[in-house]
């Protein structure tokens, strides 16, 4: 099967998810192409059997390159499946809605989702900061214990579940 993996990663984030997969399709035997989204040739995409498509969620939606890519395919492959990395669980879903409409309306089927959480790297400590100093004690108390629970990820685990994922898109 011809892959394309192609990802917009700001802080690495994406890109080491997006390398996992590649590591894994590309130990099944696939023939597979792992690159930044800005660097693809979006009248490429009908020339693969599958497209994976990765992005950090910024604001809710997949990053500018990402989306810019699909915007601009002349043609769809078969098969595309999604990966992001992002902070909050809640942001993942709605960043694919647009996506999947377009291509819905181009008979290109969406075979597989993996959402990973990962250090917010991109942020700094003093927005942070002013994040946090409009919550009450309590919930900037939990919000503090959480930006420690999700420093160093994506972590070993979530690349072997990143590589479970590339796995199952084979089936």
């Amino acid at each position: 099967m011809k892959v394309l993996i192609a990802y917009h990663s700001d802080t690495g984030n994406t890109e080491k998810v997006g390398k996992a997969i590649k590591e894994a399709l590309d130990g099944e035997g696939q023939d597979v192409t792992a690159m930044a989204a800005k660097e693809v040739d979006s009248s490429t995409l009908g020339s693969y059997d599958l497209v994976v498509l990765g992005s950090g969620i910024y604001g809710q939606a997949y990053g500018k390159s990402a989306q810019t890519l699909i915007k601009n395919a002349t043609s769809f492959p078969p098969k595309m499946a999604f990966f992001a990395t992002h902070m909050e669980d809640h942001s993942y879903p709605k960043a694919l809605k647009r996506i999947k409409k377009q291509l819905e309306a181009n008979n290109c089927a969406v075979v597989g989702e993996l959402d990973i959480v990962g250090e917010d790297i991109g942020i700094s400590d003093a927005l942070k900061q002013k994040m946090l100093g409009t919550m009450t004690q309590e919930q900037r108390d939990e919000r503090i214990k959480y930006f420690e629970a999700i420093k160093g990820r994506p972590n070993a685990d979530d690349l072997a579940k990143a590589k479970d994922f590339a796995k199952s898109l084979l089936k």
